[in-house]
């Protein structure tokens, strides 16, 4: 017993001494909008467009095992609004508009196996675990119409957790001996995703809970957004990394 807990430590330390740490990571950040003008208006008139804006942050950390396996863990962050405002009310000048905000939490452990190279570039494949939870939304409605001006804030009345399994094939490409950048080719991806709404609100209660909807969703190129574990499937991603 003793010669196999010995023999086990060696391949741990053998293993840890090849290992490597690598710190890495996606940012992402996208905005829209502009001015509407109704030049033939008497007085002419201008408005805000609609208008919204998307932040998502995803550290992750891994753990090199050797030349072709790696673990790792992703924290994902993601946060939307999207504004809309009244035309009918600017025309009269008066400022309507209302503002939905949302967020989207995951968690998720992955492994990854590299299976070919070619020079700088490495090809892999990459199966992540992810939980997610996206809290209730936030809306904020405004106006200052004299007769109905009000200025209301409110939660949504769903709530989303998931569950997702995700394989993606990708490849990195090592740029220097501590730099490389990920870029995962997502439309070839399988995944199993696991859905759970929770509906809230009712005419004397905006928190009780109505109903609890689930879905199970499994195949190719399973199509995902924010609300739905979107760090592993649905888009084009490119992630950089240092290594130690």
């Amino acid at each position: 017993m003793k010669k196999v807990f010995l023999t086990l430590a060696f391949v741990a330390l053998t293993m840890a001494a090849n290992a490597q740490w690598i710190l890495g990571g996606q940012l992402g950040f996208n905005t829209n909008g502009g001015t509407y003008t109704q030049e033939n208006a008497s007085p002419v008139w201008d408005m805000p467009n609609n208008k919204a804006m998307g932040l998502t942050i995803a550290p992750t950390v891994s753990y090199v095992l050797n030349d072709k396996m790696q673990i790792g863990l992703t924290l994902e962050y993601n946060y939307g609004t999207a504004t809309n405002y009244n035309a009918a009310g600017y025309a009269l000048n008066q400022e309507v508009w209302s503002k939905t905000s949302t967020t989207m939490f995951t968690v998720a452990p992955y492994f990854r196996y590299y299976f070919a190279n070619a020079g700088k570039f490495n090809f892999f494949c990459e199966a992540a675990l992810g939980f997610g939870i996206s809290p209730r939304a936030k809306h904020h409605d405004y106006s200052n119409a004299a007769v109905l001006g009000y200025d209301n804030e409110y939660d949504g009345t769903t709530k989303t957790t998931m569950i997702g399994l995700t394989i993606t094939p990708g490849v990195n490409y090592r740029i220097s001996n501590h730099w490389s950048a990920d870029c995962y080719i997502d439309l070839a991806g399988l995944a199993f995703i696991h859905n759970s709404t929770k509906t809230y609100g009712t005419l004397t209660d905006p928190d009780a809970l109505v109903s609890t909807n689930v879905t199970n969703s499994f195949g190719l190129q399973c199509n995902t957004t924010a609300q739905d574990l979107n760090a592993h499937l649905g888009n084009f991603r490119i992630g950089f990394n240092y290594h130690f």
